[in-house]
């Protein structure tokens, strides 16, 4: 009896249609850029350095191997928070809706997405005639002895590099675990500004390692944990300051710092003022700032 092979259907979840650019940036500090929003997706990556997103009406600091997708309409800029910060820009079109679960926020590239992403650009240098350093370009030329192979190979990477992305993202459960635990944590920290918390301490408490706890924390709120808690710490201060009922040194002791002096030198660099210096301007302005 002849064996007949019954063949499994292979879906696409997504696929790239067309580029419409792919850019190698190397920034200076001081570069400037006046944004853009277009019909199409758009995906930075940090190779070096550090840059700050804008998205619609929110921003993002960017550091080194991470990635931020702009959904096609979305008003979009980018700054370079330090001189040699290098980052890789690209443009495409297709069907790839599924794109909104990763877009609007930082991800970090895996290492699998990263060699999908150089093999993009070493093919490209291969096959486009324009160089990838231009800031505005509306128009990919390929070479006249462009190879049909490295073409292919640009698009099946780019494919493959958004379904890391779109794989790595949490599912429902994890997601709705990690708002819990980052409520609880902001919680716990906004209760205890009389204590002094170490991240050993509050990975003690929640029962997470101090790495997945950071993690997910600066995701929420784009802070440390430590720095969050250092600044309700400073935000606690300010109205006790304000009261006038205490000394510097009675409320460093009530904030739970080991002498005042370092107190003072924490307020200052969070307000730019002395605990001294504020408690003046409250009383000119009756205003906490």
């Amino acid at each position: 009896m002849k064996k007949v092979y019954t063949p499994a259907a292979l879906q696409q979840v997504l696929t790239v249609e067309k580029l419409y650019s792919l850019h190698y940036f190397a920034y200076l500090k001081n570069f400037s850029f006046e944004g853009e929003s277009h019909d199409f997706w758009e995906l930075i990556f940090c190779d070096s350095g550090s840059v700050r997103i804008y998205d619609r009406d929110r921003q993002f600091l960017l550091g080194q191997g991470q990635a931020f997708l702009h959904a096609p309409g979305n008003f979009h800029n980018v700054r370079p928070e330090k001189a040699d910060t290098n980052v890789i820009v690209t443009g495409f079109g297709g069907k790839l809706d599924i794109l909104h679960r990763c877009a609007g926020k930082p991800v970090e590239l895996s290492q699998a997405a990263k060699h999908f992403l150089r093999t993009i650009l070493s093919e490209s240098r291969k096959v486009f005639a324009s160089p990838l350093n231009r800031v505005y370009q509306y128009e990919i030329l390929l070479r006249e002895d462009a190879s049909e192979v490295s073409v292919q190979l640009i698009r099946s990477c780019l494919e493959s590099l958004l379904l890391t992305l779109c794989e790595s993202q949490p599912s429902v459960q994890q997601a709705e675990l990690r708002n819990t635990v980052v409520r609880q944590l902001i919680a716990f920290l906004d209760e205890n500004t009389d204590k002094r918390l170490t991240m050993q301490t509050i990975s003690y408490r929640f029962g997470y390692s101090p790495a997945w706890l950071q993690h997910i924390f600066k995701a929420e709120t784009g802070q440390s944990i430590i720095q969050y808690f250092i600044s309700r710490k400073i935000d606690k201060a300010k109205r006790l300051i304000a009261e006038g009922d205490f000394s510097v040194a009675e409320i460093s002791d009530m904030l739970g710092y080991d002498t005042p002096q370092y107190f003072s030198r924490q307020f200052k660099e969070l307000t730019n003022m002395t605990p001294s210096a504020y408690a003046e301007s409250v009383k000119e302005t009756g205003i906490l700032e």
